[in-house]
C-alpha cells in the first residue's frame, strides 16, 4: 500500500451507506450563513459526536452510506460518553443522529447513560460521506486507486478522489463541498428550531461520522490535526447567525 500521507488515516474512520440517494445541493451558501428565521440573540451549543466502533470499522471496510451495528466496544463507548458528558454539562435539550443504525444506536446509548428521556431525531443530512461504488470494499483495495486519482495532501482531495475513481457511477459519491454544506444545513436547522426547550441552556446532542464531521469543521475554519476517534466529542456554538468551533476531537468522555 503506498504512503497516502497522514490525512489518509482518516479513511479508517469508516462511514455511511449507499442504500439510497440523498439530494445534496451542488452549490451552497457560505458555511456559516444564517438561515431565514434564525434567532440572533440565542446561543446554542452542539455536542457533535462520532459514532462508536462498528462491525465494518473492525473489518477494515469502507463504510459511508453503507451501515453496520456497533461492536460491544462501540456500545460501551456510547455509554461512557453519555455518562461523562451528562456529569459535565447536565443534560440535553434536543438530540439528533444520522439515519443509519450505527448513529442512532450511538445517540440512544449516550442518552440512556445520561439519564435522558429524549429520543434521537434521525436526520439524513448528518450521514457520513457517500463513497459511491467503493462502499463496502476493503480499504486495502481502495487506497491504491485513490492514489492514482490525484493528490491526497488534504481531506478535500482525498474525498474528491473517491468521486474521480468511483468504479460505479450509478452509485454517486459526494464531494467535500457537498458534505460540508449538508452537514451545516442539518445542524443549523437544529440550532434554529424555535420549538426546542432551553432547560439546559440550549444544548444539542448530534451524532454523525468521522469524515463528514471533519468536512464540516474544516469548512468552519477549524484545524483537525488527525483522525477523529470513535466517541470523540466536538463542541460548536451557534449565535447571531454564525457557527464557532470550540473544541475538536475530545476523547476524554469516551474512556
Amino acid at each position: 500500500m503506498p504512503d497516502l500521507s497522514r490525512r489518509t488515516a482518516l479513511l479508517s474512520l469508516g462511514g455511511a451507506a449507499l442504500a439510497g440517494t440523498i439530494a445534496v445541493a451542488g452549490a451552497a451558501a457560505p458555511a456559516n450563513a444564517a438561515p431565514t428565521g434564525a434567532q440572533p440573540h440565542r446561543t446554542v451549543t452542539v455536542y457533535l459526536v462520532r459514532h462508536g466502533r462498528t462491525w465494518l470499522n473492525q473489518a477494515g471496510r469502507v463504510q459511508g452510506w453503507s451501515d453496520s451495528p456497533l461492536t460491544d466496544a462501540g456500545v460501551a463507548t456510547a455509554a461512557n460518553v453519555g455518562r461523562n458528558l451528562a456529569a459535565d454539562i447536565g443534560g440535553f435539550d434536543a438530540a439528533h443522529s444520522a439515519d443509519m443504525t450505527r448513529h442512532f444506536q450511538t445517540a440512544s446509548g449516550i442518552l440512556a447513560a445520561a439519564g435522558s428521556a429524549l429520543v434521537p431525531t434521525r436526520v439524513a443530512g448528518l450521514r457520513e460521506v457517500s463513497y459511491g461504488g467503493w462502499e463496502g470494499e476493503k480499504q486495502s483495495v481502495v487506497y491504491p486507486q485513490l492514489a492514482a486519482a490525484g493528490p491526497l495532501d488534504t481531506l478535500e482531495h482525498i474525498i474528491d478522489a473517491f468521486v474521480a475513481s468511483n468504479p460505479d457511477k450509478t452509485l454517486p459519491a459526494e464531494t467535500w463541498a457537498q458534505v460540508a454544506a449538508r452537514m451545516n444545513d442539518a445542524l443549523t436547522t437544529a440550532a434554529t428550531d424555535r420549538t426546542m426547550p432551553m432547560r439546559h441552556g440550549g444544548k444539542i446532542l448530534a451524532v454523525s461520522s468521522g469524515m463528514s464531521i471533519t468536512c464540516l469543521l474544516e469548512s468552519l475554519g477549524a484545524e483537525v490535526p488527525g483522525p477523529l476517534e470513535n466517541g470523540a466529542v466536538n463542541v460548536l456554538t451557534y449565535a447571531q447567525g454564525a457557527w464557532t468551533v470550540q473544541s475538536v476531537n475530545d476523547t476524554s468522555y469516551a474512556g
